[in-house]
């Protein structure tokens, strides 16, 4: 009878045993899942959102080589990252993005003595939506790369708005593309990668006298805000104009009427594999 005791007792300790390692086996899992899985998958989501910043720079880098070598109608891909996986073998998340040109979503008009003039402008936008790292924005738009987030916007890589002086007249130089959605293929989205493709058609010149007013319709009027300002300060005394902002519509007032010297690109583009006409 005492030796069934003494093997009843050893049963009972090897059952309390893995007991114990199974509780420190899932509290190791538990700590892992709820600490560090978040700080991995934060980092691969921040290392997302600098490949995509890094995507659109060389997306401006292939609508400039377009606009200045003036090949007609040969079409560039540019590839763009829309969110990354979650971590093998551990609970995680994955990050999503929406890829999507928007037409008619910048506006320029300005103002003289005799006449306003206002051009429409199409622009590219990726949006992330990410679990752990904040959300941004990425847009390309006249000419410009905007980086959005939740507490503001800025101008990352500045566009082709030029100022001189020559025989004291004061000059705005503006070389901007027009992006052109095609074939009802405008919006891409999931964590893949999706291709953008774009092509040069040709651009018009505009001139206009003595400008009074530039009205700028965007919804990063302060990236547009700070960049302006800067770029006015080179040649102009801050006496000669005024910026303000009125909801989305940002206003240069002039005091000494500059000349507009304006080039803008017409680009065709469409988001996804093949090209339609």
């Amino acid at each position: 009878m005492l030796k069934k005791i003494k093997n009843s007792e050893c049963g009972v300790v090897g059952i309390v045993v893995a007991v114990l390692l199974i509780g420190l086996m899932v509290s190791v899992v538990s700590l892992i899942q709820m600490v560090y899985v978040p700080k991995w998958m934060e980092q691969r989501e921040a290392e997302h959102m600098d490949e995509v910043d890094a995507q659109f720079s060389q997306l401006k880098f292939a609508l400039d080589t377009q606009t200045f070598t003036g090949q007609l109608n040969i079409p560039i891909a540019t590839s763009i990252t829309l969110g990354s996986k979650e971590l093998p073998y551990l609970m995680s998340v994955r990050a999503f993005g929406q890829l999507e040109i928007l037409s008619d979503s910048f506006k320029l008009s300005f103002v003289n003595a005799t006449d306003t003039y206002t051009y429409s402008f199409g622009t590219i936008k990726y949006s992330s939506s990410n679990a752990y790292y904040l959300d941004q924005t990425f847009i390309y738009e006249a000419g410009a790369i905007i980086v959005s987030q939740q507490d503001g916007n800025m101008i990352s890589i500045k566009p082709s708005f030029f100022v001189n002086e020559v025989g004291g007249n004061k000059n705005i130089s503006i070389n901007i593309q027009n992006i052109n959605a095609i074939g009802g293929k405008t919006t891409g989205s999931g964590y893949g990668t999706s291709a953008i493709q774009t092509e040069y058609t040709g651009f018009i010149k505009v001139k206009i006298q003595d400008i009074s007013q530039i009205y700028i319709n965007t919804s990063y009027t302060n990236a547009w805000k700070i960049y302006l300002d800067w770029m006015l300060k080179h040649v102009f005394d801050s006496t000669d104009y005024s910026i303000s902002v009125n909801n989305n519509q940002l206003i240069i007032q002039f005091f000494n009427s500059p000349n507009v010297d304006m080039t803008i690109s017409n680009i065709n583009a469409q988001i996804g594999a093949g090209w339609i006409e």
